[in-house]
């Protein structure tokens, strides 16, 4: 289930680099409107083409003290640790390597996942995206290689002010086996406080809710060898072969924005759902630190 771990993380921590793009790109139109009374045309002219030619590089890294497949404990008590590197441009391209780190795993760096796509925004005011993209999975470990390859796309909506958002997410996996899961989840972008420096720094809190569903086998040859002894394991991993609702995640986190720079850090809940010989499954939680940096290349 790492698999389908990390591509929702690469995904979403991309569509949530929407809303700070967007951000990025208001305070360039603000300016570009505060000086029209001083402005001949040609540097106007300027401005705006400077303002739809970009290309950025983001660079984040995501620590989570506890690892849950899916929202599930199977007993496996490590944090990992997920980092990503992107570049995108004005013409809809992006490319990107993004990888992860389990402490108790041999080799500890167990999976980098390798990126290309293209996106494009829709409407007036540029708050719907659409991407299509193929992500390429490279294990550490050679036995756990059922999923080779993923054809990932994805569908965002905000609203006029960007308070608030929609993402829906598909990814159909391939390789020895295969293998589907799609995400709907809604966000908010809520602006707590400005800090008094001359960053422009502020404060915001990103809550968001997701709806995981998902068909695929669950990889069980590093726990085996880890001399972990999961319940019933056979049943649960029949189970997840059968699309369903795999867990609901809830995650409230808090963002500090300046500049080119964003910290995270925020306490997220799961509530995975049980199989049908499963009386209840017990919920989880984890806390996430995250930072991320946007150069630009311009």
């Amino acid at each position: 289930m790492k698999k389908i771990l990390v591509v929702i993380t690469f995904i979403f921590i991309n569509q949530l680099l929407f809303s700070q793009e967007n951000s990025v790109a208001d305070e360039e139109i603000d300016e570009i409107i505060d000086n029209l009374i001083t402005l001949d045309d040609d540097y106007l002219i300027d401005l705006i083409n400077e303002f739809n030619h970009y290309q950025i590089l983001i660079a984040s890294v995501d620590f989570n003290d506890k690892t849950y497949f899916l929202g599930r404990d199977l007993g496996l008590k490590q944090f990992n640790v997920t980092s990503q590197l992107m570049y995108k441009n004005s013409n809809g391209i992006y490319a990107g390597a993004a990888g992860a780190y389990y402490d108790k795993f041999d080799p500890k760096w167990d999976l980098t996942i390798l990126a290309i796509g293209y996106g494009k925004y829709f409407g007036k005011l540029r708050n719907i995206k659409g991407e299509l993209g193929y992500s390429r999975y490279i294990f550490s470990d050679s036995e756990s290689n059922d999923f080779e390859n993923s054809i990932d796309g994805s569908f965002s909506i905000t609203n006029k002010n960007d308070n608030y958002g929609a993402l829906l997410d598909a990814s159909y996996l391939f390789g020895k086996r295969t293998g589907f899961q799609t995400t709907a989840s809604f966000y908010g972008n809520i602006k707590l406080f400005d800090l008094n420096t001359s960053s422009d720094a502020k404060v915001v809190f990103v809550p968001s809710i997701s709806f995981i569903l998902a068909s695929e086998n669950i990889d069980t040859s590093r726990i085996d060898r880890l001399g972990i002894d999961v319940p019933y394991i056979n049943r649960v991993v029949n189970s997840f072969e059968e699309f369903s609702l795999r867990n609901i995640q809830l995650n409230l986190p808090l963002q500090l924005e300046f500049d080119n720079f964003l910290l995270e850090a925020g306490y997220n809940f799961n509530f995975p759902s049980a199989f049908e010989f499963e009386r209840e499954v017990e919920n989880t939680s984890f806390l996430n630190v995250g930072f991320t940096y946007i150069f630009d290349l311009n």
